[in-house]
């Protein structure tokens, strides 16, 4: 396939732990649910680190082998969340979503930043699932809006932000990131749904893409073939972005350097 010079191609897909329709447990699979359409970035969520099977190494280490992508960051403490790219990847910060007086008694949610070098240009990109409650959703995008990810000096454009949001276009979720960035769906280039979930029967989007105004979108999809209908609960989400045509700026200087919540897979 012959991709086009400045454009840039992602997948958010939520795997579901790797586990099937068929309750088989294949990484594999769901590596070339991905590989048929070429992305630069995969941003997955409920990924399974070795801590819910321990017999298993991580699946995002085995999809990217498959994939051929050198780089991949892991979120381990929280839903699963992992950044794999085939450009070079810094991680900035990987955290928690939640109010510290909180985490005794919800299931913990977070988010992981990267910076990825493409095409002469450094990429923020953001990867989340947020929670299944609307009070918790809503909480955990005031903090995604704030100066600790969006709202930080760090986070320079172009950004782009991704996951399982566990909501729909329209909600206060949606109402308040809008203010940051654009919501992918309202700039369709095709006639396509972007229902993703389930996936044996998608009547719900669940799964989501904003971005910064320097980014055009090019292409939206959301794949629907037998053998991606059955890899996870959820549809991937992809999008072809076009790259603005800026000078690259010097490297960042981040003060998230230190966090510890991710781990890179080697």
């Amino acid at each position: 396939m012959t991709l086009t010079p400045n454009r840039l191609r992602i997948i958010t897909y939520n795997i579901h732990r790797c586990i099937g329709a068929d309750r088989e447990i294949s990484p594999e699979r769901i590596a070339n649910v991905i590989a048929v359409h070429h992305p630069d970035i995969v941003a997955l969520q409920e990924v399974d680190c070795g801590q819910m099977r321990p017999t298993l190494y991580d699946q995002a280490a085995i999809i990217a082998e498959h994939l051929k992508f050198p780089d991949v960051w892991i979120e381990r403490e929280r839903c699963g969340n992992a950044i794999l790219s085939r450009y070079p990847m810094t991680r900035i910060k990987a955290g928690g979503l939640h109010r510290l007086r909180r985490w005794h008694h919800l299931t913990r949610r977070g988010a992981l930043w990267v910076e990825i070098e493409a095409l002469g240009t450094r990429i923020q990109v953001i990867n989340t699932h947020l929670g299944l409650t609307p009070s918790s959703r809503f909480n955990q995008a005031k903090i995604l809006a704030g100066p600790e990810w969006l709202n930080s000096p760090a986070c320079l454009h172009p950004v782009i932000l991704c996951g399982d949001f566990n909501t729909q276009s329209g909600s206060t979720v949606f109402t308040l990131l809008e203010e940051k960035l654009r919501n992918v769906e309202k700039l369709k280039v095709n006639g396509e749904s972007e229902k993703t979930w389930p996936s044996f029967h998608p009547f719900l989007n669940f799964d989501h893409m904003f971005i910064s105004d320097d980014l055009s979108v090019e292409a939206i999809k959301v794949p629907t073939g037998s053998d991606t209908r059955t890899a996870s609960d959820h549809l991937p989400f992809f999008a072809e972005f076009s790259l603005p045509h800026i000078t690259p700026a010097l490297a960042h200087v981040s003060t998230y350097k230190t966090a510890t919540s991710a781990l890179p897979v080697i």
